[in-house]
């Protein structure tokens, strides 16, 4: 008869700072997320402005292309009032209902922000060969002044997010939004000086496209990061094979199977396996043996495990289980 039992632990990367350093540690981290939710905020009122100038600016002008780009803004505040919401949403601690907490919220919006990227890279594309086919007269004078003052705060927009974009996927997104905002006011911009100056109108749709690729190019990729989190794969970064291989050099451990490795929010790994095991050992003596476990884990940046021991558990088992 197999012997088997559980051991769950979260545990930290290995160090030799005092308490006082984690706890410093764990206040700065909290003072960071919660300055990205102010500055998504930020980012929302700035968009909404932009919205109302480059409308009013485009139905006074007869430009279409502003008009349309002030749409583009208010999808991308849209977006972020929904991003700002996940992540107020993820700061909640967990409960006995939601018992991994809120932090994949903020995974479900960046899903959302990247299938709305998407859309809007095909309407953009749309919206710039018709164009090409059919160029429309607009008041230059007025799309440059608009335009010029819908850059300004986009970059503003920009300024507010780069600082986490590349730490936070939701952020990123929503920094990508504003990107993408800014790029389609220079094109606006530069199409109205060119316009102006030399009547040449079809260089707007041209900039469109190029700048609607790269949008698609972006948020395609945030959509599947996104949905390699929400489908459980394992990290981009994580390597099973070698888990196993380390964890199966351990002495006391006969072989690795049952294995499950995910993230929960794109940046905290979790680790789920059975350890088969050489020798009946009682729980106390699997606690040394689970600390090396741990340690080997933590080397790959997994620091949340819940192990199942067993003695003569399941020698023909696989390392991944194909169970339904």
């Amino acid at each position: 008869m197999s012997n088997h039992f559980y051991s769950h632990h979260e545990h930290s990367i290995p160090h030799s700072h005092h308490e006082n350093d984690d706890h410093h540690a764990h206040e700065h981290f909290n003072d960071i997320e919660n300055l990205s939710g102010k500055k998504l905020f930020y980012v929302v009122l700035l968009n909404f402005g932009i919205t109302l100038a480059e409308f009013i600016g485009g139905m006074l002008a007869g430009s279409l292309a502003l008009v349309s780009d002030s749409m583009h803004n208010l999808s991308d505040a849209l977006s972020i009032i929904l991003a700002y919401f996940a992540h107020k949403i993820s700061l909640r601690g967990a409960n006995k209902g939601k018992t991994f907490g809120y932090g994949r919220a903020k995974i479900i919006s960046a899903f959302v922000n990247s299938v709305t990227l998407m859309v809007i890279t095909v309407l953009l594309i749309k919206e710039a060969v018709l164009r090409l086919i059919k160029p429309e007269f607009v008041h230059s004078d007025t799309v440059i002044i608009v335009g010029t003052i819908g850059l300004i705060a986009n970059i503003l927009s920009m300024i507010f997010l780069k600082g986490h974009s590349e730490k936070d996927i939701n952020i990123k997104s929503a920094y990508l939004h504003m990107l993408g905002d800014a790029f389609s006011s220079v094109a606006v911009v530069l199409g109205a000086i060119l316009i102006k100056y030399l009547n040449i109108y079809t260089i707007d749709p041209i900039l469109t496209i190029f700048i609607a690729l790269y949008i698609g190019k972006e948020s395609f990729e945030i959509l599947i990061k996104s949905l390699n989190v929400l489908m459980q794969s394992t990290p981009h970064n994580i390597d099973v094979d070698e888990i196993i291989k380390r964890l199966e050099n351990i002495s006391e451990i006969e072989n690795v199977h049952h294995v499950h490795i995910w993230s929960l929010d794109g940046k905290t790994n979790f680790f789920e396996g059975h350890i088969n095991l050489k020798e009946d050992v009682t729980v106390s003596q699997s606690m040394v043996i689970y600390k090396k476990i741990e340690q080997e884990l933590s080397k790959m940046e997994i620091y949340h495990s819940t192990i199942q021991f067993e003695y003569k558990g399941c020698p023909e088992c696989g390392v991944i289980s194909h169970k339904k």
